[in-house]
């Protein structure tokens, strides 16, 4: 298997597969840039090398290598302190979720996405959570703190991407 990078310096997101660039283009990130110092909610991109750790979405891809998880009407992304950063599954009203996102309230964002491994492994509460590389949305190419790329981009790294593939992620200076 070749290795697979991502990279992403600034507003320019990089594919390459073995050494090789399989597509270069433009990519969204956070409305207020990067970070290697992120915090919840600061609206920044964390800086630094990270694991492509899952594929998600509403829809199912046909061609997807990596492990696929579909987002159902309970779907959250933790914010909440006992299981920060991790996805939950939980039904309105069984307990609060107010730090958290639903993640079925962004249709186009996360029709397909990829779970970037920022602060996952030895998750810190308040150092930033739900970090994905997702759809770009319809109106706009910032994130809040995210990577987002044109839709039929995201559709080719369905097919491509592996286990074990990359994401570099720089701020335009570096």
């Amino acid at each position: 298997m070749s290795e697979q990078i991502l990279e992403v310096r600034g507003g320019r997101f990089r594919f390459i597969e073995g050494g090789v660039t399989v597509f270069e283009c433009r990519c969204g990130h956070g409305r207020n840039g990067f970070s290697a110092d992120k915090r919840e909610g600061d609206g920044k991109t964390p800086v630094g090398t990270f694991p492509i750790e899952f594929a998600f979405g509403l829809e199912e891809p046909s061609d997807c290598h990596l492990p696929f998880r579909k987002i159902t009407p309970f779907s959250c992304w933790s914010g909440e302190r006992e299981d920060y950063n991790l996805w939950v599954e939980s039904e309105p009203g069984k307990r609060d979720m107010s730090r958290s996102e639903h993640l079925a309230d962004y249709p186009v964002e996360y029709r397909f996405a990829f779970s970037i491994g920022y602060n996952t492994r030895a998750r810190e509460w308040g150092l930033g959570s739900a970090i994905f590389l997702h759809c770009k949305g319809a109106k706009k190419w910032n994130t809040a703190g995210c990577i987002s790329l044109p839709e039929g981009r995201i559709r080719t790294l369905l097919a491509r991407l592996r286990p074990g593939a990359v994401i570099k992620i720089a701020s335009p200076s570096e």
